[in-house]
């Protein structure tokens, strides 16, 4: 249900909202993107080769090294297919929030987002709705609300798949209950227009407040239109399909390394471990995705020499992967390639 408009200068509207998100745009230097990237790959290395170190890193180099090619293969074909489930999800959003960009263009924004989903909550990713900005005129809240509905899709969706292995891992339930709690209230909180408007628009009366708090509600009422039910389980499909594909992966990883697990057993693994990385906020999950991996390969037996190759061959596959693509098609997206002629 619409609030009422508040009236006079100091009132939030919608139609505020959408004028005001065509304001300037200050496009982010190419150094500073490439910095972010090289900051990130080089915390990882140090990570790994730490994490590597810690317990006999020969029989991890020689695990990785002695890796099925058609596995990999097979891995790497799964991982992509989900990229672009979810770049289609992407584009599905742009046509429901009323913009009509070119399905290329619009796939290659989103993968070049992947250059920077090393950010905390993967907020760096918002770096596509500058080029929709640029080339396309998309206005950046629209396309930030679309990242948070994204986001929220992503949980939603892993936690789906997570809930169909939860019996199979005793004494995890109470803390998968607990992030699935979390998920939801982020879901509810953003259709609950009638909470944080009244509060945004007081708030926008204070001067030095005003534009972060139009900003604020411009994408949240752009994450909103997006909370409708056909829309919600559109993007809860493609999501929980997307994900799905890459706890395959680590099934098929596990088997390759000749780690004794189930696909069930695989799938909460893989999910659980997400999970936390998201919501510890730690950039790309870094740390935080790879203990938990750890932990629940542990609880099924598997010690932490055997288990390490496949926690760094499913990463190396998934989150390095998509940064060195996104990296790519950054860089393309930067000098203009698929550029609307105006």
């Amino acid at each position: 249900m619409e609030l009422p408009q508040r009236t006079g200068d100091a009132g939030l509207t919608r139609e505020t909202a959408a004028s005001s998100a065509n304001s300037r745009l200050s496009t982010p230097t190419g150094s500073r993107l490439i910095r972010s990237v090289l900051i990130f790959a080089l915390a990882g290395v140090g990570l790994y080769g730490i994490a590597a170190f810690a317990g006999d890193y020969r029989i991890v180099l020689s695990a990785l090294s002695e890796f099925p090619g058609d596995t990999l293969a097979l891995v790497a074909a799964l991982v992509i297919v989900g990229w672009l489930l979810r770049g289609w999800r992407f584009v599905y959003y742009l046509r429901k929030s009323g913009e009509n960009v070119p399905l290329g263009y619009a796939l290659s924004a989103f993968l070049a987002g992947f250059a920077l989903t090393g950010t905390p909550g993967k907020v760096g990713e918002a770096v596509k709705a500058v080029f929709l900005k640029r080339d396309y005129g998309v206005p950046v809240t629209k396309v930030v609300g679309i990242l948070v509905v994204e986001r929220l899709m992503d949980l939603f969706g892993v936690l789906l798949l997570g809930s169909f292995s939860l019996l199979l891992f005793k004494g995890w339930e109470s803390l998968f209950l607990l992030c699935t709690g979390v998920v939801i209230a982020g879901g509810i909180f953003l259709c609950m227009e009638r909470l944080y408007r009244p509060v945004l628009e007081r708030l926008s009366r204070i001067s030095f407040l005003s534009w972060a708090c139009t900003k604020v509600l411009e994408t949240l009422l752009a994450g909103k239109d997006l909370m409708t039910p056909r829309i919600f389980l559109v993007g809860l499909v493609v999501s929980a399909i997307a994900w799905g594909m890459e706890s395959v992966s680590l099934y098929f990883i596990m088997k390759g390394l000749a780690l004794s697990a189930t696909l069930l057993q695989a799938n909460f693994v893989y999910c659980f471990s997400t999970i936390v990385g998201a919501l510890s906020m730690l950039p790309g999950g870094i740390g935080g995705t790879e203990a938990g991996m750890i932990g629940l390969l542990a609880f099924l037996g598997i010690g932490y020499a055997s288990g390490l190759p496949a926690v760094i061959l499913i990463r190396l596959c998934t989150l390095w992967a998509a940064v060195l693509v996104g990296s790519g098609f950054m860089i393309a997206m930067m000098v203009g390639i698929g550029r609307k002629k105006r």
